[in-house]
């Protein structure tokens, strides 16, 4: 793996081994005691651990490049992506759009023209109807250029409120991936709000009346990973690499799911690219395509630490809210059909 200069700005207290490489995954465990008839006994297969690489397309003119370098480094890696798109990227770049899904990538939403704005798109106080038309263009941008209507979504910004998981689930789709929990920026990115601050870490179904609380949508939430810090390549490009492990593995003692997110606009030269005036300097300084070179080590150390790459139309809540009464009323279910269980697993 490729060494990387780490800055020197403070982080939580962790407790780590920073000595311990990556590469060496033996752990010594006591032998389990088997039953006269040959089973394991008193050992439970620990769940698989899920690492969701996605990538939020901005419509940021010139951003292009940096996708189809991407999708290279996907394809030697083996991973297949969550890929969020802008409509007016994927209306601009179709052909492209249409690529990752050929290369077996899943397509959803990223907003309208998010990226390119002076004030972006903000869902968490945008009415009703205005939400529901980026939605619907976005949707029906992608459809065209890919032939398949996507179903997944993230909030520009991840500024993400009721109204927007309303929309989504009368539009059909079946995930988000925008609520930022246990994150905030301090006033140095876009999340300077703590409303969902505490809301559940790992995938949910959450509630229509507040998003902080589990319920019965049927639109799953996957939020994105943070430990106060956000789990993308602009921490990661501040933190270095070595630095970035760390958060991550205090985040794997305390959740089996691991979803990162980095931005094409992010391998390419800002001087290459259009951006708004309200496009923070200090977020365009370090763009580049030497940037790849982190991601093929963070893809890298993921699989050998045993995370499987995972799209975010696979992702199960992992358990369910029993809090609240569960009723099946029989006579909706016709006696010739076999229905397969879609709700948390």
């Amino acid at each position: 793996m490729r060494p990387h200069r780490t800055s020197q700005q403070a982080l939580p207290r962790i407790r780590l081994n920073p000595e311990r490489d990556f590469t060496d995954r033996t752990e010594h465990t006591r032998p389990a005691s088997r039953s006269q008839h040959g089973h394991d006994r008193g050992q439970k297969t620990k769940p698989a651990k899920q690492f969701y690489f996605t990538v939020d397309c901005d419509w940021i003119p010139g951003s292009h490049v940096g996708l189809e370098s991407l999708l290279k480094s996907c394809d030697r890696a083996g991973i297949k992506a969550t890929i969020f798109f802008a409509g007016r990227f994927a209306e601009a770049y179709p052909d492209l759009v249409r690529a990752c899904f050929e290369r077996g990538h899943q397509l959803g939403t990223h907003g309208w023209a998010h990226g390119s704005l002076e004030e972006d798109e903000d869902f968490r106080i945008a009415s009703y109807e205005q939400q529901r038309q980026w939605i619907r263009r976005a949707t029906d941008a992608v459809e065209k250029a890919a032939g398949v209507r996507p179903v997944v979504f993230r909030a520009p910004n991840l500024w993400i409120g009721e109204t927007t998981l309303q929309v989504l689930e009368e539009e059909g789709y079946r995930c988000d991936s925008s609520v930022p929990a246990l994150r905030f920026d301090m006033g140095l990115g876009r999340v300077h709000y703590a409303k969902y601050f505490w809301a559940p870490r790992n995938p949910y179904r959450p509630s229509r009346r507040n998003l902080n609380h589990i319920g019965d949508s049927s639109v799953l939430e996957v939020p994105p990973s943070s430990c106060l810090f956000p789990m993308n390549l602009a921490m990661l490009r501040t933190l270095g690499f070595r630095r970035f492990q760390r958060l991550i593995e205090w985040i794997g003692r305390r959740s089996r799911h691991l979803v990162f997110y980095c931005h094409p606009s992010e391998f390419v030269f800002a001087d290459n690219q259009c951006f708004p005036q309200s496009m923070s300097k200090w977020n365009q300084k370090g763009m580049g395509p030497a940037n790849l070179s982190l991601i093929e080590d963070l893809l890298d150390y993921a699989l050998a630490t045993g995370y499987t790459a995972t799209q975010m139309m696979d992702a199960t809540a992992d358990r369910l809210d029993l809090r609240s009464p569960i009723v099946l009323r029989t006579n909706e279910f016709p006696s010739d059909r076999t229905y397969r269980e879609e709700g948390p697993q």
